[in-house]
């Protein structure tokens, strides 16, 4: 169907096309303003909607969705002029309109508005909503924040909506031809004292001030029809939608339009920055028909990537869900650490969108955007990252064309990294309580196979979103101690402990496995026998012959059961689910010689701290992905039982918001990109590219050292 949204750049009108392209569904929007994060796929018209555009629009349309705020105080808002207008273009075009409304809003404000669209001559559908709450605070959320921390608590209870159970709803509800009027609340509700104490407790009342309230924040409503009649499903109950709001709230301030962050806590990340679109100023890097659909393409000023560094966490060709989790949490790492960098303007652009980036399912780093970066960085290596990235590599030029940009060099660009080096120690500051409290999340939200099992799809659902959130904010947290050792790095330079940073690639690198598996492999390294039966991973006979081995190897799953090899690839199986890797992994470190012990004293003990507490952001990220995998198994066996794929791992080819709203043509979307995962590993890209890539054939290449 072709859909059109109206103020398709606010927070909900971004959620909802996203969904809908997922879904299947062609979109167009219309808003006044543009915005970065509207999905690229969006046929977008900057325009009011007394622009005559909005009938063009809506002439092409089977449905219109609209979303413009009817409150004047509202961001985005087209007033009752807006409803007007919509209604007439929808009835002129023959389009079902959908039309959201406020239950808890003023009266005489939301019910002209639904009797002008009740009684517009085209088929409507009025869709009654109950106070929206969830992590993106949008103003109607912060409105809902307001309101409850103003009110006086009581036991009474009320009914919620999730904002994400709002799109779901908005998508659903456009594949029917139902009209009318529908009231979407939680079926459940949650007394007023118990929401209040989980917003007062992230949100202090002081600060609120200027955000209007809702006059009535237990409306009356009817969610009859939507339990009986329409069978949605609901992803969050009541309890949990207010949970999920405080979520939100952690390192946000509220405001008339929406949440702003205010730095003393890193907030949790709750949009996705989409993918760039080709444009005619980059170049398709891959060979004629090759081009993946994940595929970025190359900016002629900075042509050169390798793959060097991301292979062992992140082995391609990787699965669409991984490409569409992880790679977007790296990117939001990126711009989060522009942030330090100011980089600004095309370098700025460059390692925002490509500072990693993907070909032919395989993730690179951009060399040509990081040896920009490691110039203003304090305890960056460029050097080194060349030589890392470039390793064998000859016939590679310059990684930057003669008389594209590089910064500051010489005494100004000393000056730039001591300005960037006083801009990190500020952002920084908060970093060890931001990782603290990341890591006390992961255990908070943790989930059992048992407790997975008892969610509803829908809840499944909801919570492959909430999972991505966290996976993209720990790879923020751990990009942002990349460059704090970065800077430990530098202040210990002339001590040599500590180790130079060779390029954002080092973002997945860990040592955290090695570590926890030291006692284990020393055992194996001083009983060869034993050893040779790990090489194999001949668990049982282990377990036979060294009750003190197993022991070793069970306390070491205990700890690190969520990593494995191929870590970041979502559909790769952990330690947890296969202990022999481990076995396996510990037998290969006893055969090397045993590392050196670090130097000691205050320089090795602040370098080990900075180590330590990047591999602790990193390692929570890993395991928020395995809770993901996790996920991802209980949906697949479920959409299995209903013959909606045809096999579990079937999952691992859909993207984030399609397992969220599935397509009507999932399996055909499944086969497509397995048949391009299984081309590109038989026919892989080169480690390196420089402006473009020949395909390398894998059966006759050589394995990496």
């Amino acid at each position: 169907m072709q859909i059109l949204v109206t103020d398709a750049t606010g927070t909900v009108g971004r959620l909802v096309a996203r969904q809908l392209i997922a879904a299947g569904h062609t979109v167009s929007g219309i808003a006044e303003h543009p915005h970065a994060c509207l999905d690229a796929g969006v046929d977008f018209a900057c325009a009011p909607l007394s622009d005559p555009i909005l009938q063009a629009l809506a002439d092409e349309a089977d449905a219109v969705i609209h979303l413009a705020p009817v409150d004047a105080a509202a961001p985005g808002s087209a007033g009752i002029e807006g409803v007007a207008h919509v209604t007439h273009a929808a009835a002129r075009a023959g389009a079902r309109l959908l039309f959201v409304s406020q239950a808890a809003g003023p009266p005489e404000l939301y019910q002209p508005a639904e009797d002008l669209v009740a009684t517009s001559w085209g088929p409507s559908l009025v869709i009654r909503i109950a106070p929206p709450v969830g992590r993106q605070l949008d103003w109607m959320v912060c409105r809902t924040v307001a309101t409850l921390l103003r009110t006086k608590v009581s036991e009474q209870p009320m009914r919620l909506l999730h904002l994400d159970d709002l799109a779901r709803f908005l998508v659903f509800a456009s594949d029917t031809d139902r009209t009318g009027v529908v009231d979407l609340a939680t079926p459940d509700t949650v007394n007023v004292i118990t929401a209040w104490r989980l917003l007062r407790s992230v949100s202090p009342r002081s600060r609120l001030h200027r955000i209007p309230s809702w006059p009535q924040l237990i409306p009356s409503m009817d969610i009859n029809a939507t339990q009986d009649d329409w069978m949605f499903e609901f992803g969050w109950k009541a309890v949990e939608a207010a949970t999920d709001t405080a979520r939100g709230l952690v390192g946000r301030r509220p405001g008339p339009a929406g949440a702003t962050s205010h730095g003393r806590e890193m907030p949790l990340p709750v949009e996705v920055f989409p993918q760039s679109a080709p444009t005619d100023e980059l170049d398709s890097a891959a060979p004629e028909g090759m081009e993946g659909e994940f595929d970025d393409r190359i900016d002629p000023r900075f042509p050169v990537f390798s793959a060097t560094g991301l292979d062992e966490a992140l082995p391609g060709p990787l699965t669409p869900i991984t490409l569409d989790v992880q790679l977007s949490g790296l990117r939001t790492a990126s711009r989060a650490t522009s942030q330090v960098l100011a980089l600004g303007g095309i370098v700025g652009d460059e390692w925002g969108s490509r500072a990693i980036a993907v070909f032919g399912h395989r993730p690179y780093v951009g060399v040509s955007a990081n040896v920009v970066a490691a110039a203003q960085l304090p305890g960056w290596d460029e050097t080194a990252l060349v030589q890392d990235a470039l390793v064998d590599q000859p016939q590679v030029g310059d990684v930057l064309p003669f008389g594209q940009p590089r910064l500051a060099e010489g005494p100004l660009g000393s000056v730039a990294k001591a300005i960037v080096a006083a801009r990190s120690l500020a952002l920084l500051r908060h970093l060890k309580a931001d990782t603290r409290a990341y890591r006390a999340a992961a255990q908070a939200e943790h989930a059992d196979p048992t407790q997975l099992g008892l969610l509803s799809e829908a809840a499944l659902g909801v919570r492959v979103r909430l999972l991505r959130d966290r996976i993209h904010q720990g790879w923020i947290l751990t990009a942002l101690w990349l460059i704090d050792n970065g800077v430990t790095a530098a202040a210990l330079e002339a001590t040599g402990a500590g180790s130079r940073v060779s390029g954002v690639g080092m973002i997945v690198q860990s040592g955290r496995i090695a570590a926890e598996t030291t006692e284990l492999a020393a055992a194996l390294r001083n009983d060869p026998p034993l050893r040779a039966l790990a090489a194999e991973g001949n668990l049982a006979s282990i377990r036979a012959l060294s009750p003190h081995t197993a022991g070793l190897l069970d306390t070491a799953i205990a700890r690190i059961g969520h990593r494995g090899p191929g870590e970041g690839e979502l559909a790769s199986p952990a330690f947890g689910d296969n202990p022999a890797m481990l076995l396996m992994t510990a037998a290969e470190a006893a055969g090397a010689p045993a590392e050196p012990a670090p130097p000691a004293g205050l320089t090795g003990r602040l370098a080990a701290n900075a180590r330590g507490s990047r591999e602790l952001a990193h390692d929570t990220t890993i395991r928020f992905s395995h809770e993901l995998r996790m996920t991802l198994r209980e949906l697949g066996s479920r959409w299995l039982a209903a013959d909606l794929i045809d096999v579990v791992d079937d999952v691992y080819y859909l993207t984030c918001d399609e397992l969220v709203t599935m397509p009507a043509d999932a399996r055909l979307r499944i086969k497509r990109r397995r048949a391009e995962r299984e081309r590109l590993q038989a026919h892989r890209p080169p480690e390196v590219i420089d402006h473009c890539w020949a395909p390398v054939d894998a059966s006759a290449a050589l394995p990496r050292a």
